[in-house]
């Protein structure tokens, strides 16, 4: 953009000020979208937004890398605080925490890594550049899983409406797979782009206090059912479990879409590759 305040758009705007005019901008008026994980206070105007994801979109093209948006707690990882652990779950207090097991520093948490959670993020991180879209996101698990920010960066979108939608990802829908254990809670819209996952249920279920989202989720039957690797003494089986498999769903669809058709790549939409 040029030097002329007078011209200036406010494309971006942080805590309130024009980053390239400096002037304040009533974002509210405005109607700015909030993008907090790029960083804190940070709002983009909706014409930007497009500008961006097609930049991004481009990227993905000449990289032939697409965007992968991943929910962790269920999918990658199961939780439990330590109090509202079964009487069959009780025995874990009293393991060593390893490589895939760990208590939360004050002590009132267990946190168990879904099998073969490291080795799916290694590859595919080499396919996909990764987003992480969660409704509470917890340091903890992120610094276990990506200590060095390797896989995520700075993409780490806390969902605060209810609703999850693609809206908020700046990538283009196009090049965006989504994989999440629930469905109900992304807008209809983006459904077409979920890869869905079977849960992980390593602990016992709790009963939760219901709000209208989970009234929802309860609707479309997605809700965990009663069961408990913990209390078997068990555990999901790597090899041939949920991340195994659907880390060859993925590279199957990545596969598809840069080689199969005659279609230029820019037409192309993952939609299209998601139907097994």
């Amino acid at each position: 953009m040029g030097n002329n305040t007078a011209a200036c758009v406010h494309d971006i705007v942080q805590d309130g000020f024009c980053t390239n005019c400096k002037r304040s901008v009533n974002t509210q008026h405005e109607s700015y979208i909030p993008y907090h994980y790029p960083k804190k206070g940070l709002k983009y105007r909706p014409e930007y937004v497009g500008i961006i994801k097609r930049r991004v979109w481009e990227k993905s093209l000449k990289e032939k890398k697409l965007t992968l948006v991943l929910n962790l707690h269920d999918t990658l990882y199961d939780s439990r605080a330590v109090s509202s652990l079964s009487e069959k779950e009780k025995y874990l207090t009293e393991s060593k925490c390893d490589d895939d097991m760990w208590l939360s520093k004050n002590g009132e948490v267990l946190y168990k890594l879904r099998p073969y959670a490291r080795v799916f993020l290694r590859e595919a991180n080499k396919l996909f550049e990764m987003h992480v879209y969660e409704s509470t996101c917890d340091d903890m698990v992120l610094s276990l899983l990506d200590p060095q920010g390797t896989y995520f960066g700075k993409r780490i979108i806390k969902n605060e409406s209810g609703f999850k939608n693609l809206d908020r990802v700046l990538a283009d829908e196009r090049g965006v797979v989504i994989l999440d254990d629930k469905s109900a809670y992304w807008w209809p819209d983006d459904r077409a782009n979920l890869l869905q996952i079977r849960h992980y249920n390593y602990f016992k279920r709790c009963i939760n206090k219901e709000t209208w989202v989970t009234k929802l989720v309860d609707l479309f039957k997605t809700r965990h059912q009663e069961f408990s690797y913990a209390e078997e003494r068990g555990d999901e089986d790597a090899e041939d479990g949920g991340l195994a498999n659907a880390l060859e769903l993925l590279k199957e669809v990545h596969r598809r879409f840069f080689t199969e058709g005659d279609q230029d790549l820019s037409s192309r939409h993952v939609r299209a590759f998601l139907s097994f």
